[in-house]
């Protein structure tokens, strides 16, 4: 494996996985590790308690025995896949923790966001659309992206692709949260063989992409060792998603880095539109940020 660059002030050095209870959770650690052995960092693995809250009566919520039966067994379950998962770990060669967390007033996803904070990256299974898991997912990434403040890498289950990725696909434009992820990637990008810089669409205008779009972020890149490849598509009436596939595949991209397309309000952003259909379509993992 490409040992990371020396002095490269941009690293990840702190990975999350908040586990979600599926088969895929196994998908999200082994691209974890791998990446944590990459840049010599830690990895977390997050188990979350959710606990319901008592029922409430006239007087506010009431001590219930039967509730307090319920916590035992749910804590107790938790520890188990803890323990389970830290068996798993002992021999990776990898600085790491399984931490027990518990979410009482707070819904699992909002936890998930807090302890997100502390990391550099969280790395999270992905999920079939339209199932259970996938509405989970939405909510959890949405979470990430709103309240953690740190970018998101979703990893299809059962995806092998080599990470760190040697060939990355950038879905640009002019916007905060397409210029968020370009730099939260960074520490891939600059360890990257291949860098496809798509636009689709490319608007004119003071704040467009400018006469020559992609020059001026091609540009930038440089200037940080990363040697990108710009490409101008036209979409013709299509969705931009489909696009970005096809190049993807075309490529083959091992990485999609994506932020800043759909809607403006931030949880639309996150669950719907292109992000949506990355999330859910894309055969490769997908780096996210806003």
């Amino acid at each position: 494996m490409q040992a990371p660059p020396t002095g490269c002030a941009a690293m990840f050095k702190d990975l999350l996985v908040p586990l979600s209870g599926n088969p895929a959770d196994a998908d999200a650690i082994r691209a974890a590790l791998d990446m944590a052995a990459h840049f010599d960092a830690h990895l977390a693995l997050l188990e979350i308690v959710a606990l319901p809250l008592p029922a409430a009566s006239p007087w506010g919520l009431s001590p219930d025995v039967a509730m307090d039966g319920l916590y035992c067994r749910l804590r107790a379950q938790a520890e188990v896949n803890a323990e389970k998962r830290r068996r798993e770990l002992a021999d990776s060669g990898v600085p790491h923790e399984v931490r027990v967390v518990e979410s009482l007033f707070t819904d699992s996803a909002h936890m998930a966001a807090h302890c997100a904070q502390y990391a550099d990256l969280s790395v999270v299974a992905g999920a079939v659309d339209s199932t259970a898991e996938g509405a989970r997912l939405h909510d959890l990434i949405a979470a990430l992206l709103a309240h953690s403040g740190r970018p998101v890498l979703v990893v299809p289950p059962r995806n092998r692709s080599p990470r760190p990725p040697r060939n990355v696909l950038l879905a640009w434009r002019p916007s905060s949260g397409t210029t968020r992820a370009l730099h939260d990637a960074l520490p891939l990008l600059v360890q990257a063989e291949r860098l496809d810089v798509v636009i689709v669409d490319p608007t004119g205008g003071e704040r467009g992409d400018g006469p020559q779009p992609g020059g001026d972020i091609a540009t930038h890149l440089a200037r940080h060792g990363v040697r990108a490849n710009v490409v101008v598509r036209e979409s013709k009436g299509r969705d931009v998603s489909p696009l970005l596939l096809e190049h993807a595949s075309a490529m083959p991209a091992h990485l999609i880095v994506a932020g800043g397309y759909g809607h403006s309000r931030l949880r639309e952003w996150a669950v719907g539109g292109v992000t949506r259909e990355l999330l859910f379509g894309s055969p490769v993992p997908v780096f996210f940020s806003h």
